[in-house]
């Protein structure tokens, strides 16, 4: 199994970056591949020390979208 692979970046959290990514979940060939989606860069005003794990994607700016291959 290869690792995973970062094919995107940068997608704004909002309306039109969630068009996007639903897109883009479309069209992945799903008997082959998974896709991942983490947020990237928290909001204005909220404070990376209450998330030690990661923050959720609701108090991020941005999504970031791993895609990797299914374990055959």
């Amino acid at each position: 199994m290869e690792a995973p692979k970062y094919m995107f970046c940068r997608i704004p959290n909002d309306e039109e970056g969630k068009r996007e990514l639903e897109t883009i979940k479309k069209y992945l060939n799903r008997d082959r591949y998974k896709i991942r989606v983490k947020g990237q860069g928290l909001k204005d005003g909220e404070d990376w020390r209450r998330y030690p794990f990661g923050q959720p994607i609701d108090k991020s700016k941005f999504l970031r979208v791993y895609i990797e291959e299914k374990i055959k």
